[in-house]
């Protein structure tokens, strides 16, 4: 089966127990949501939200850690092949005004 880049080499050691398996047991395919900028905390928000709404998810993207302290260039966020509809409705939910 093949997976997305760096599946298996995620900070999240427990991501792996949350995430769908398939029908003979391996972990779902991985699909890419979107794309942000690490910068600010956005891509660790977004995580934190899909997990929340009991969505797992992960970050790809490490160019310009070393130096920059985050990824310069942005990163990837992936989630389960089988939630990938339901995190995009998440994210082009419009926010609460009585926030």
């Amino acid at each position: 089966m093949e997976q997305a880049r760096d599946f298996w080499a995620m900070a999240d050691r427990d991501l792996l127990d949350r995430w769908p398996r398939d029908d003979s047991g391996q972990p779902e395919k991985a699909e890419k949501l979107t794309w942000q900028p690490e910068l600010g905390g956005m891509a660790d928000i977004t995580l934190s939200m899909l997990e929340g709404c009991g969505i797992p998810a992960f970050k790809v993207g490490t160019q310009g850690k070393v130096v920059l302290g985050f990824a310069g260039l942005g990163v990837e966020i992936y989630v389960p092949a089988s939630q990938l509809e339901e995190a995009k409705a998440l994210l082009e939910a419009p926010e609460d005004p009585a926030d």
